[in-house]
């Protein structure tokens, strides 16, 4: 070789190859040999990547290839309710199609096989569909009565009898799957006679299920010894919302509304008992009682500076503190008539302005309400959140027994403010959210975090004599957490009550 030409061919090369990195500097004695092998070891290298890489795609579009319509076909059936409808078909197409896919990642089973488990799925699931719609076609009553069982938490309320519709029920499916219309006829017409006694009893037992709890635990204090009047009051009432649902079983606002005065009756009458015992222990008990008392009128009668006297009972004091507070209302009269007048003389400014500054007046007066709203609340009881066009209530600081939905006299300050943020706003649509932490099963999480949404709604519903068609409520379960469910402070706040004032065209 010429040396010219030996020299042109001393040039630097980097090769990667299997992770290692070499140099060869400018000066080293690199032959044509040498640096033909050096570039068939790179091709080499690359092809190896093309391939392995080729390899990883073509897996992967294989077992799309494979089991990409099989899996679209099991999700029509999850869509349709194949498992309830024709549940034998169900379980085999599910069977099989595991089995098929159990085959293809253990890798121990011919393609062959694997094809023949997917078709197998593929039979039962087609079979399954055309049961599906014919079970909607023939079973309709039944299925309709099923969701409306299920609307009223059946499972909980009155479980012995969904059982027994579910079973009933199952006996109509399988008879459809069987080919006997005739039989799954009639056991559809059984099961759906079923599902509207399970149905009636759910909605019996969701009204009136606390107020007997509370009754049980009224007699339980004593309440028939110490209280007779007050315990035969809850039980008078449990009996009128009974005869209410007897009449109509779907007089839901009218039962709810006796039942919840039943439960406080009854609570009431527990207080009464365990008073009364604690006084009858020992006579100095009652002077105790009654000084209490005029302590408590003394506290009234200093917000309004005035001392009251009991040496001659408390009619006196009573009839004293009775007109102050007429006085009062007289004033509260003449505020709001004030206020009617403020209201009409900002409704004209508005309506004389510019579409662009009465959008600023409307923004501003929205802005001065959600501070008052605000300003009603401690920390520890809620958080005021302005969001979007809601103002969400978060009550913090209202809490229940663990597994209950019954709220307790000690939060009824806190329900009582709760009034008076809504009068701020009191023609808005209300809904009243329920909340649980991640502890426990979701349905049952659900169900629960619905009851007690429910029963604060038919608070404010008793209370503030809303329109029924004004306020909701829901219950989201763990399905919004706002803290990690991780600790156990997360959890406490996400067991929570919000209760979103809708703010649209105010």
């Amino acid at each position: 070789m010429p040396v010219a030409q030996g020299k042109a061919r001393h040039r630097v090369y980097f090769l990667y190859y299997s992770g290692d990195y070499h140099k060869f500097p400018l000066g080293s004695a690199i032959t044509s040999y040498e640096e033909d092998a050096m570039i068939r070891i790179v091709q080499v290298f690359l092809i190896l990547l093309f391939f392995l890489f080729g390899l990883s795609f073509s897996q992967n579009q294989l077992r799309d290839n494979l089991f990409g319509d099989y899996e679209k076909l099991l999700d029509q059936l999850q869509n349709q309710d194949a498992s309830i409808l024709s549940p034998d078909n169900y379980k085999r197409a599910i069977k099989y199609y595991k089995e098929a896919s159990t085959d293809y990642e253990d890798k121990d089973e011919s393609l062959v096989d694997i094809k023949k488990n997917l078709l197998k799925s593929k039979e039962y699931a087609l079979k399954a569909l055309k049961i599906t719609a014919l079970a909607n076609d023939t079973l309709q009553n039944a299925i309709t009565a099923r969701d409306q069982a299920l609307k009223e938490n059946a499972p909980i309320f009155a479980p012995e009898k969904w059982e027994e519709a579910e079973e009933v029920f199952l006996d109509a499916t399988t008879n459809l799957e069987d080919e006997d219309l005739d039989d799954a006829l009639k056991y559809g017409a059984r099961a759906y006679d079923l599902y509207k006694r399970t149905q009636i009893a759910a909605i019996r037992n969701g009204i009136l299920g606390d107020a007997r709890s509370q009754l049980y635990l009224a007699e339980q204090e004593g309440a028939e010894k110490y209280c007779l009047n007050t315990f035969r009051s809850a039980q008078n009432l449990l009996a009128e919302a009974e005869q209410v649902l007897d009449r109509n079983p779907y007089a839901k606002e009218e039962g709810v509304k006796k039942a919840m005065h039943a439960s406080y009756q009854a609570r009431h009458a527990q207080y009464l008992a365990k008073t009364i015992k604690t006084l009858s222990q020992k006579k100095e008990n009652w002077e105790r009682l009654i000084l209490q008392f005029e302590e408590m009128l003394s506290t009234m009668g200093a917000q309004f500076h005035y001392e009251p006297k009991f040496d001659e009972g408390f009619d006196a004091s009573v009839k004293t503190l009775m007109s102050h507070i007429v006085d009062l209302k007289s004033e509260q009269k003449r505020l709001l008539a004030e206020n009617a007048k403020l209201e009409d003389a900002l409704s004209s400014l508005k309506e004389s302005e510019a579409a662009t500054s009465a959008t600023l007046q409307k923004k501003q007066i929205r802005e001065e309400k959600i501070a008052k709203i605000k300003a009603i609340f401690s920390k520890d009881e809620a958080e005021v959140i302005y969001q979007g066009s809601n103002i969400i209530i978060r009550l913090v600081g209202l809490q229940f027994p663990s597994g209950r939905a019954l709220i307790q006299p000690e939060y009824f300050s806190l329900l009582t403010k709760v009034q008076r943020a809504i009068r701020i706003f009191p023609d808005k649509y209300l809904m009243v959210e329920g909340h649980t932490d991640a502890t426990g099963n979701s349905f049952k999480n659900k169900t629960l975090s619905e009851q007690r949404a429910r029963a604060v709604a038919e608070y404010l519903i008793a209370n503030l004599e809303l329109n029924p068609e004004q306020i909701e409520y829901y219950g989201m379960g763990e399905q919004k957490p706002i803290a990690s469910n991780k600790t156990r402070q997360g959890r406490l706040r996400n067991r929570r009550i919000d209760i979103i004032i809708s703010l649209d065209d105010s």
